[in-house]
């Protein structure tokens, strides 16, 4: 029987495990099925698949969205991806960007922190391809005795709309989904229910995604729980979608995420949603090799 949690994090982007803990934990809760989804970084994602753990590693990434609040992509795949890895790449040169620009407004407010220190704490606690964000600047704050907790940082310095917040760069879904499937991943709609549509309305967007060649709708996740599933597997199953399913396991007992596997709990189909997973994945990789023989046959 296949256990999975197809969205997890890690202190690579805003979680707090390494990619190793990490590992651990989801052999202890069972899971056989596990993908790291970093914000906007594959770089835990690769830690674990080069690990080789006795569970199977999906490669996987979450970007965010620029077209509303709360709306993100997951892209998982086997392939490597080129092209998905050089916008990442361009993403997180600028989180750092962005990072700079609101320490420099933070001192404007007269909160001095160091970017290189705190580049050099990320460095040292999420590995060398880590980035700084918004959670990593408000533990700092709250370091420098600035504020008492990280939920007063964001809600007096650098939530949105606040003082010193700095919107960041993102992609276009309109962009992202033709990308994630050009390289050779599968692109899933990540908790459609954190962006808060009425049923009709996400109908329609979802088949506005559908034909910009989404794959795949995550039906099982913690914010869809007081909603029920049943509607979501169904908008999956009348769109021929991908059915996945994830915790969005940041840390423990953080109050706003699932625990590692808690989705196992609803999931009742979670062998059969992944088989058939397992099979596109396997296709797309093999698209993905016969495209590239090409390539090297013409050159």
């Amino acid at each position: 029987m296949i256990r999975a949690d197809l969205h997890l994090h890690t202190n690579r982007s805003d979680g707090v495990m390494s990619p190793e803990l990490l590992c651990h934990e989801c052999i202890q809760n069972g899971l056989t099925y596990i993908a790291v989804t970093d914000h906007d970084t594959m770089a835990g994602s690769d830690s674990l698949v080069s690990m080789a753990p006795p569970v199977v590693v999906i490669p996987a990434v979450e970007m965010s969205m620029e077209d509303m609040p709360g709306l993100h992509l997951l892209a998982y795949g086997t392939a490597q991806g080129n092209m998905l890895r050089e916008k990442l790449s361009y993403l997180a040169s600028m989180r750092e960007e962005r990072a700079k620009e609101m320490i420099r407004k933070l001192s404007v407010l007269g909160m001095k922190l160091s970017y290189r220190d705190l580049a050099y704490k990320r460095k040292l606690e999420g590995g060398q391809d880590s980035t700084i964000g918004r959670p990593h600047i408000a533990r700092a704050l709250v370091r420098a005795g600035y504020c008492k907790s990280m939920q007063e940082a964001f809600a007096k310095y650098i939530g949105n709309n606040k003082p010193a917040y700095v919107p960041s760069v993102r992609m276009a879904i309109r962009d992202a989904i033709p990308l994630v499937n050009a390289s050779g991943f599968i692109p899933v709609l990540a908790h459609p229910r954190e962006l808060h549509l009425e049923e009709q309305v996400l109908q329609g967007f979802l088949d506005r995604l559908c034909d910009l060649g989404l794959r795949g709708l995550e039906v099982y996740h913690p914010s869809a729980s007081s909603y029920g599933y049943e509607s979501l597997r169904h908008m999956a199953e009348e769109r021929h979608l991908l059915v996945t399913g994830g915790s969005d396991f940041h840390q423990e007992n953080d109050g706003k995420h699932g625990k590692i596997g808690c989705m196992m709990q609803v999931w009742e189909k979670c062998t059969e949603d992944m088989s058939q997973f397992q099979a596109e994945l396997l296709k797309m990789e093999q698209t993905m090799s016969i495209a590239e023989s090409e390539v090297r046959s013409r050159g």
